[in-house]
Formats: structure tokens, C-alpha cells, sequence
């Protein structure tokens, strides 16, 4: 007993490694609780989200909302006036984010106002056809002007709006659900809309005082079709191809197809954002099809980014801001993953993304999950159309994952004999920069109760990061920190 106490003890050590992520951002989304539930559901949910750990949040900011006339075809003669009631819960949500430390990331998007749409055969079709990029540089303009820290806050006296200073533009342009077309004449169409949007946003940025702010390009989704359609959407690989003006060996394009570089240079943007989703697969499984762009397909991102910057399309090794993710469960019966599974893949997903130290944030959608869409009925596959991806079910009550996002632990599932056993973890609930202690334990086969194994484990990386190496025991391991337990993983010597 004294020999593996005595291990124990040797082997109990806290590590920050030094090749590892020291400032990744813990960043949340709910646009639904943060912003369309009222201004109390608004400030509820931002304590809690500041008691889970959170550093920064994720909001979007959509055009048509704001926009007058929005579902008009012609647009409003002179200059057009975005009212200040319009931005109430975006300008509470800032206050109260600012007034708690929580960073924002402010998503500017569409869909468009219908007159600043294209049009077909004469028509306007949606809010996602052709989206006029100066009309929408105008908007931003108006936005960034609000949010520069010296325009008056209407509803709170001489007391200034905060100012942001984190963007990013356009959401998930490769989904036909949000530009359109993605295809015309059987070629890529949306890289080059999404090109002038860009363009158009950098632009108003830097005019109204934002150019040194961190801007971020992409908002990508994960994965597409190979069906060349108006509204199929394209896979990350090839849009982000077509954006760059790269061919599949990521060369740049003849002469002629796409000269937008050299006449306008590059993009000045300071990080891409993904939206990683593996959908029912663990973080580590690559998707099968090569321009698909799941968590564990990163290499696959980079690739594309470090040619574009080669070329002198974006700056070079701009980080990764992983911008959405996470898991659904049941009840959506189609795409819902085993709630056990559910809280251990965001755990395992937070360690690769934190060894990976071009990582600036991994972001979780939701908090809560959304309702059904009850105008269906419950076997119309339309009635799961909704997330249920939140750390809550609907109705409130906690999944694994809640405690799992607070204090999660990772470990292989299985050890060969004789082999250390080691353990990875995070304390996201502990304050930031605040030294911390937890007690590893663990159940063995057979027993019902967890018990301390060595003394407790100091925690001194900034962000509340840990690896320690302990001897191989079959069982159930987890942490305690403050009276409250870590998920457990199942591991087996043998």
C-alpha cells in the first residue's frame, strides 16, 4: 500500500503544458434566450452562462430585422433611418455582457431586405437571392457607428452604447439557406457574393474608426452536396476554393476567372470562423468526403487558408475560431446522440481544440433546447426541424453535458497493464487566472461509491486546464472541485 501511495504521490502533477492553447475562449450561443425573450430572460441567462465559465458570446445581428421596409421590393427613397428601438435588445444585451466581463462577438447578417435583393425574371425571389454587398456595407456601417463606445444610449440618459470590437460576417454563406444562388449556369456562384460582402463589410468597418478591431471571415458550415442547385448547399472545401480564387490543387485560378485579388488585394481579417459540426460522430472521426470540414478535418482548413495567405489572399496563420458546436439528443429521434456520448464528446472536443494552439474559441449552441415545431405532427420528420443541441432539455432539467461543460474530464477507454493512466481535464467554472485544486476519484468494478485516489491536484493554468498521469485502474473516474463532481469515463486496464 505505502509503494502505491507513494506513486500516486510521484505521479500526481499538475501540468499546463507548454505546447497547449493558453488563451483558448470559452464562447457560448443563444440567440433565443440572449436576445428574443426579453430583457430579464437576457440577463438571467448571461449570469448563468458567467457561473458555467463562459468568456465570450456569440450574437447575431439580422439585416431584414432592422431594416425598413424590409419586405418591400423597392427601396425607400434618401437615406434610410435604422430606428433606435429597433436595437433595444442588442443594446441591452452589450450592457449587460460589458457589466459581467463577457465578451461579444457581434455576427453581422443577412437574410436581406427584400429590396436589396436581385432579382429574376423581373422578381425579387427572398432575402437570400443576391444580396446587394453596398447596401449591406451601408448597414454595417450604421451598426459599427452605433457600436464605436461614443454614441449615446438612448434609453440610458448621457451614458454611452459599449463598443464592439469583434465581428464577423455573414452567416454560413455555403448554405443555400442563407445565399442564393449558391449555383448559376452549373458554376459557383455564392464564393464570389459572399467575395463583395466581404469586401463591402471591411470597407464600412474601417471607415467608421473599426479597422484595428478583430474582424473574422467565413461563419462557415461543415458540409454540402455535390448537387449543383440554386439552394444545395456547397461543400466548405470548394467554396472556400472559389473564394480564394484556388483550384483544386490550390493554385491560383487561369487569368480571367477570378481577378478580384489583384485588383482589390487581401482581405484584411484577423481569424476565420468554422462551424465544426460532426453531427452523430465522435470529434475525432474524420467525414469521408475530402471538402467537408468537420472538427476533426482541421487540416483540411488550414490547408486552404495557408495557400490562400501564400498568395497574399488573407494575412498568414490567421487563428480558427470555431464559432458554433455541439451535440443534438434525443428526443429528436433523427439526429440525437446518446446523452452519455453527448457530454463526453464536448469534452473531448475541448481537448482537441485546446492542444491545437491556433485555436481561439470553440463556441457552444445552446444553452437550451428549442421546442418543436408542433404545427406538425410528432411523425412528420419537420417536427424535429428545431436544435435540441442545448446543455437543458426544453423544459429545463439538465443533461450530462451541463456538468460536463462546468468540470469535464477526458481518458482513454482502455490501458495496457503496466501503463500510466493519463487523465485530461478543465475547471471552466473556476474564475479565470485563480489557482485551483481537484480531487481525482475513482469507482472500481463492482462498488458503488467513488473514492479519493493521492491528494488533490493544483490547477494553475489560466484557464483551468489539467493533465496528470496516475497508475491504470479499472473503473469510473471523475474530479471533484467545490463539493461537485466532474462526468465520469469508463476506463479498462487490460
Amino acid at each position: 500500500m505505502r509503494s502505491l501511495v507513494a506513486a500516486l504521490l510521484a505521479l500526481l502533477v499538475l501540468a499546463a503544458p507548454a505546447a497547449a492553447n493558453q488563451r483558448q475562449d470559452s464562447m457560448f450561443m443563444d440567440d433565443n434566450l440572449l436576445l428574443y425573450r426579453g430583457p430579464d430572460r437576457a440577463t438571467a441567462t448571461l449570469k448563468e452562462l458567467k457561473e458555467l465559465g463562459v468568456d465570450s458570446i456569440r450574437v447575431t445581428l439580422h439585416w431584414h430585422h432592422f431594416a425598413p421596409d424590409a419586405l418591400k421590393g423597392k427601396r425607400p427613397a434618401g437615406e434610410l433611418y435604422y430606428g433606435p428601438k429597433v436595437f433595444d435588445n442588442h443594446d441591452h444585451l452589450l450592457r449587460e455582457a460589458r457589466e459581467m466581463g463577457i465578451d461579444v462577438l457581434l455576427n453581422v447578417t443577412g437574410s436581406a431586405p427584400l429590396w436589396a435583393t436581385g432579382k429574376e425574371r423581373g422578381k425579387h425571389l427572398n432575402g437570400e437571392f443576391k444580396p446587394n454587398a453596398s447596401e449591406f456595407g451601408r448597414f454595417v456601417e450604421v451598426i459599427a457607428r452605433r457600436y464605436d463606445g461614443r454614441h449615446r444610449d438612448e434609453n440610458q440618459g448621457e451614458r454611452r452604447l459599449p463598443r464592439v470590437d469583434t465581428w464577423s460576417i455573414w452567416n454560413e454563406p455555403n448554405l443555400g439557406s442563407r445565399i442564393q444562388p449558391q449555383w448559376e449556369r452549373g458554376r459557383p456562384a455564392s464564393p464570389a457574393i459572399y467575395r463583395r460582402l466581404v469586401r463591402s463589410t471591411l470597407a464600412a468597418l474601417q471607415r467608421t474608426g473599426h479597422e484595428n478591431d478583430v474582424v473574422l471571415l467565413g461563419e462557415t458550415a461543415p458540409r454540402g452536396h455535390d448537387t449543383k442547385s440554386r439552394t444545395i448547399s456547397m461543400r466548405p472545401g470548394l467554396f472556400l476554393r472559389e473564394l480564394f480564387c484556388l483550384d483544386r490543387d490550390l493554385l491560383p485560378q487561369p487569368q480571367g476567372e477570378c481577378d478580384d485579388f489583384e485588383a482589390s488585394g487581401r482581405f484584411e481579417v484577423s481569424g476565420f470562423a468554422h462551424h465544426p459540426y460532426s453531427i452523430t460522430s465522435p470529434p475525432d472521426l474524420p467525414h469521408p468526403n475530402p471538402d467537408d470540414i468537420t472538427l476533426a478535418d482541421r487540416d483540411r482548413l488550414t490547408r486552404i487558408l495557408d495557400a490562400a495567405a501564400g498568395l497574399g489572399r488573407i494575412p498568414p496563420e490567421i487563428p480558427l475560431w470555431y464559432t458554433e458546436y455541439g451535440y443534438q439528443t434525443p428526443p429528436d429521434p433523427y439526429r440525437g446522440v446518446n446523452p452519455d456520448s453527448h457530454a463526453r464528446w464536448l469534452v473531448q472536443a475541448e481537448r482537441i481544440t485546446y492542444l491545437d494552439d491556433r485555436v481561439a474559441a470553440l463556441t457552444q449552441f445552446q444553452l437550451i433546447d428549442d421546442p418543436p415545431r408542433t404545427q406538425f405532427r410528432r411523425s412528420d420528420r419537420r417536427y424535429w426541424g428545431t436544435y435540441q443541441s442545448g446543455l437543458k432539455y426544453a423544459d429545463g432539467r439538465r443533461k450530462p453535458a451541463y456538468e460536463a461543460y462546468r468540470l469535464g474530464l477526458d481518458a482513454p477507454r482502455q490501458v495496457a497493464p503496466g501503463q500510466s493512466l493519463g487523465l485530461w481535464g478543465f475547471v471552466r467554472a473556476a474564475p479565470n487566472g485563480e489557482s485551483q485544486s481537484v480531487q481525482l476519484e475513482v469507482k472500481e468494478p463492482g462498488s458503488q461509491v467513488f473514492v479519493p485516489v493521492g491528494d488533490p491536484v493544483r490547477v494553475l493554468h489560466e484557464r483551468g486546464y489539467f493533465e496528470v498521469a496516475v497508475p491504470a485502474r479499472t473503473g469510473d473516474w471523475r474530479f471533484t472541485w467545490n463539493g461537485t463532481a466532474s462526468n465520469a469515463v469508463g476506463v479498462y486496464v487490460g
